[in-house]
């Protein structure tokens, strides 16, 4: 897997600046979004397309380039940290070259550039907003079914075909946006929850109207463990929380939480017990969780299979039989926003959304 965007989509981007001054881009904001109803079956259908895309070799990314400013020593995007992050994604299929810039602080904002990649022309500047740190958001948003999407993904193609109970680690964004897309495309009775620090009484409240299984909220994570067959992790936990010992046979574990070095959610035993480990990007190899397992040496790289790009295009294999243990992990990837980005600008048009503007080729922060 190479990092590098290809000569043609590079050159073409330069290519922006030649578009003249009677040129219009489609400026979309927060205001606009919130008039725009993305499904979740939509933002899966759109990720997975993406994932298929990379599976096939027609998809390019480069990796999350982040600087922080504050915080240094804490998780990504934890409270208590400031940072600015960059990176591009081509999907080749959807026609699409997209930009991102990431703005933590005490807002949250994401700038996107939708780019033409055959004429250069940029099409569209998208601003998006989230929650502040340590809020509750009272919405699913775009940035909770991306991820969610991605966490959906992974049950698909590694779980087994029927469950009947879920497991929520973690009741904040990730844990939301992923049971929001379960439901949309699976069928199961019982939905266990566990913040990652206590029970979760308001995400049980919160969580009902958008699901129609039943929420129980548990006592600790290893009763939400022991009783479910599907498993999301979506916590910032810095030390392991799930324990392999707990999981029983044919449990498949989508793990979106630990995104960076300093993070693990899942132990080495979860890993050596794992027949099939499935990640997103090689980046997933420095996460704190999957690093500790293979520097101990309870698995080595071999025992990665693929990415779930190659799960997608049907060159890898997800689960072979009901007994395996399985694990999608993911560290997200800006072809799977890319695909997001480019669904939002496609229903904002379909729309007549947005602001147009006189393109400037100083265009920065709109």
């Amino acid at each position: 897997m190479t990092w590098m965007i290809s000569n043609q989509a590079i050159n073409n981007f330069g290519r922006v600046q030649d578009t003249g001054k009677n040129s219009m881009v489609l400026l979309i904001g927060p205001e606009e979004i919130s008039k725009i109803e993305l499904k979740p079956l939509e933002v899966i259908a759109a990720v997975e397309d993406a994932y298929r895309q990379e599976g096939y070799g027609l998809a390019e990314e480069t990796p999350r380039l982040e600087i922080k400013i504050s915080g240094k020593d804490l998780p990504h995007i934890s409270p208590g940290t400031t940072s600015v992050g960059h990176g591009m994604a081509y999907l080749k299929d959807s026609k699409v070259f997209v930009t991102s810039y990431a703005y933590h602080f005490d807002f949250h904002k994401y700038i996107n550039q939708i780019i033409d990649p055959e004429s250069g022309k940029t099409l569209a500047v998208i601003k998006r907003t989230r929650d502040a740190f340590g809020s509750r958001s009272n919405k699913i948003d775009t940035g909770m079914l991306r991820t969610g999407a991605a966490a959906a993904i992974g049950v698909k193609y590694m779980a087994n075909e029927t469950f009947e109970t879920v497991g929520i680690i973690g009741t904040g964004r990730i844990g939301k946006g992923s049971l929001a897309c379960l439901d949309s495309i699976f069928d199961f009775e019982e939905i266990y929850t566990h913040s990652g620090r206590r029970r979760d009484e308001e995400f049980t409240a919160f969580m009902k109207d958008h699901v129609s299984a039943e929420i129980i909220p548990q006592d600790s994570i290893r009763d939400v463990v022991e009783k479910s067959e599907v498993i999301i992790t979506g916590t910032y936990s810095q030390i392991p929380i799930v324990k392999g010992e707990w999981l029983k046979p044919g449990t498949h574990i989508s793990g979106m939480g630990a995104d960076g070095p300093k993070k693990s959610e899942l132990d080495t035993e979860v890993f050596r017990r794992a027949s099939k480990i499935i990640v997103d990007s090689q980046k997933c190899l420095s996460i704190g969780e999957l690093r500790d397992a293979l520097e101990k040496g309870v698995i080595n790289e071999r025992d990665i299979q693929g990415q779930i790009g190659q799960v997608v295009a049907g060159k890898k294999k997800g689960r072979e039989n009901k007994s395996e243990i399985t694990v999608f992990e993911s560290d997200g990837t800006h072809i799977q926003s890319a695909s997001v980005v480019n669904l939002i600008y496609r229903k904002a048009v379909e729309a007549g959304l947005g602001i147009e503007k006189e393109y400037s080729d100083f265009f920065v922060n709109p």
